[in-house]
């Protein structure tokens, strides 16, 4: 053996050429005999995008309407006030943060997927039902009066009843029968339905679920000078559901004398509050992040072994000559 010769030329030209082989997706990377140590780039998945937020829950009810007052006549029942609706739902929840990407992996190392996108916002409480209107009050030679029209929201309060008065002519004693009768109230919106609708003196239900229920409306009636129905007049009914409305009050009834010529004045019922509107959407998620390529140098292999190699973005493997 000439001295100065190296190993190589003992050996030949043993040099493994360099290169690099490039996956997409999974398959094996067969070593190249000779090959000890490789270079490793690659990236996982994107990140998931963000979940939504939650919806809101409904707005407030809207309050029942008061029942028209009247006058403070001598013999009188007077007006009562609407119910109050129900409160307000809470804000929806964010929405959960995007799931982290999935990882390629070769050689027992990790690529790192890309980060989760950030929960899209909560929505918030829609917004309240609107109040019933109140109901009507008599004037001078006035025989009736309208209630008041129910409020509005995703669903509509009922409408309060009319006030009547009434004077009839007794042919017996030349006195009359007076009665002056207040308008119920409407009853309050539920959540899935309207409330009802007064047509006379009582207070009428609520729309389900959780509408309140009208007060009926007062009445002072007199029958040839003689005391006939005497009723109070009833304050609407609170909801304590949320989002639906509040009953309507009755309406007041008074008479200023019991005799032939009473000046009579009524009032009509207050309608039924509206319930709240539907809550708003919550905000999408956002996108998840692309992944970042990782890099692991001067890896050990061993050369004519082949290796799996899990893809969920690129792997990339490179090799010096050696």
């Amino acid at each position: 053996m000439p001295i100065g010769t190296g190993k190589s030329g003992l050996m030949g030209a043993g040099v493994v050429p360099g290169g690099c082989e490039t996956f997409n997706t999974s398959g094996t990377f067969c070593a190249p005999p000779g090959v000890s140590t490789v270079n490793v780039t690659g990236y996982g998945a994107a990140g998931s995008a963000g979940n939504p937020g939650n919806a809101g829950g409904p707005g407030a009810g809207g309050s029942g309407g008061s029942g028209g007052t009247v006058p403070n006549f001598p013999y009188k029942k007077q007006a009562k006030p609407g119910g109050s609706g129900g409160p307000a739902g809470n804000p929806g929840s964010p929405g959960n943060t995007g799931a982290t990407g999935a990882a390629s992996t070769v050689f027992c190392l990790s690529l790192c997927g890309g980060a989760g996108g950030p929960a899209g916002n909560a929505g918030t409480a829609g917004t309240a039902g609107n109040n019933g209107n109140t109901g009507g009050s008599s004037g001078p030679s006035q025989p009736g009066v309208a209630g008041g029209t129910g409020g509005t929201g995703l669903n509509c309060g009922g409408g309060g009843g009319p006030g009547n008065f009434n004077a009839v002519l007794c042919k017996c004693y030349c006195q009359c029968g007076i009665a002056a009768i207040g308008g119920g109230g409407g009853g309050g919106a539920g959540n899935s339905n309207d409330g009802q609708t007064s047509n006379d003196r009582l207070g009428q239900f609520g729309g389900n679920p959780g509408g309140a229920s009208g007060g009926s409306g007062g009445q002072v009636e007199f029958n040839c000078g003689f005391p006939g129905p005497q009723y109070c007049a009833v304050a609407g009914s609170n909801s304590n559901t949320t989002g639906a409305g509040g009953g309507g009050g009755g309406g007041g009834a008074s008479n200023s004398s019991t005799t032939l010529g009473a000046c009579g004045r009524v009032g009509g019922g207050g309608g039924g509050g509206g319930s709240g509107n539907a809550g708003n959407p919550g905000n999408a998620g956002n996108p998840g992040s692309a992944a970042n390529p990782t890099t692991h140098n001067c890896v050990a292999i061993v050369g004519g072994t082949s290796y799996p190699v899990t893809v969920n973005g690129q792997v990339n493997i490179s090799w010096c000559p050696q």
